[in-house]
């Protein structure tokens, strides 16, 4: 639920402040946003691109947490 929040509130700043510009800012969200009114199918291919950058830095980074974490005990 908190994440939710957050995402939620990065959402409605991104769009206050760089959607300011029409087509001079462009970030995914807003790209997102955009298609969302227009075609449906590149709002879930932009959608999916961020998704699968996110799990891209998450495995990269996999390891680092894993050995902080198990070097604790």
């Amino acid at each position: 639920m908190l994440t939710w929040a957050r995402a939620l509130g990065e959402f409605g700043a991104t769009i206050t402040f760089a959607g300011n510009f029409p087509g001079t800012t462009r970030t995914l969200p807003i790209a997102t946003y955009l298609a969302l009114e227009s075609d449906i199918d590149d709002a879930l291919l932009i959608s999916m691109v961020m998704v699968v950058i996110s799990v891209v830095i998450l495995v990269a980074l996999r390891s680092r947490w894993v050995g902080a974490i198990g070097g604790v005990r």
